[in-house]
């Protein structure tokens, strides 16, 4: 397999879980929710055609586009891949609340998909964990190895976050799996956050297997049904965003069937 950059491997697992439910480079869910907008809102104009005037038919028919497209879109994923999606909810909407907590403001998104947050982070020691994936991110290898050595581990969750960050560096810098550590401090972790740690190694063990051809999906499926409704208190930043790429996609929907059928009739 060949060689991928640092910013494919900070993707690959969300390349991964589209990868899961695609036919080809088409998204199963995109492909049959905007699909099913379409024809509905072709069905709605066609029956209020000779009802209502422009532009409050076109504005219905873009409604009617976004009602029907997002639901279908969110119900066609696989089971599986829903499940996964969820553990990942999880974890992101978790770990942005740590940061959040830290920093004392709220953070637009996931630190790691920021990174230049790194510049103004301040260096606190509930920030370093934070500050090492952050370096790794920006592909400051060196400084982010030395860096994890000073980490303490002195509780369960200090020596298995230390574990789960060198796995975390290896990988993003294209090096050997480290998962065997992460597999070991993992039952170690008996507070709170015995949930979250099983999160990360499930998440570790799927970027894994997303640059190596393995089972994406699974590792992150089988820890869902031990979340509960843990999932659904971080779930509206992912449904909002199917939700407005149906408006975006709704609104171009409304200008094509205003063209078509203008040419049909």
């Amino acid at each position: 397999m060949a060689t991928l950059t640092r910013a494919e491997r900070l993707l690959a697992l969300r390349e991964g879980l589209r990868r899961a439910q695609s036919v080809g480079p088409f998204s199963l869910p995109v492909v049959v929710g905007v699909g099913s907008g379409f024809l509905a809102s072709f069905a709605v104009d066609a029956a209020l055609y000779d009802l209502v005037s422009t532009p409050y038919r076109q504005f219905i028919d873009a409604m009617t586009f976004a009602l029907v497209a997002a639901p279908v879109w969110l119900i066609v994923q696989r089971p599986s891949v829903r499940q996964a999606i969820e553990v990942m909810t999880f974890l992101n909407g978790w770990e942005t609340e740590r940061w959040e907590g830290e920093v004392g403001r709220r953070l637009p998104a996931l630190p790691r998909s920021t990174p230049e947050i790194l510049d103004v982070l301040p260096d606190t020691m509930g920030l370093r964990p934070l500050r090492v994936e952050l370096l790794a991110v920006r592909g400051d290898f060196e400084e982010a190895w030395d860096r994890l050595e000073r980490l303490p581990t002195d509780t369960p969750w200090q020596r298995f976050e230390r574990a789960a960050l060198e796995e975390w560096i290896s990988f993003v810098s294209n090096g050997p799996e480290h998962l065997d550590a992460m597999t070991r401090a993992e039952p170690e972790v008996t507070d709170e956050r015995s949930l979250v740690a099983r999160a990360m190694l499930a998440a570790a063990k799927a970027r894994r297997a997303a640059v190596g051809g393995g089972d994406v999906i699974g590792p992150l499926a089988a820890l869902r049904p031990d979340l509960g409704d843990r999932p659904g208190r971080y779930a509206f930043p992912y449904s909002a965003g199917v939700v407005l790429s149906v408006v975006i996609i709704a609104l171009v929907a409304s200008a094509a069937i205003t063209v078509t059928a203008a040419i049909i009739r």
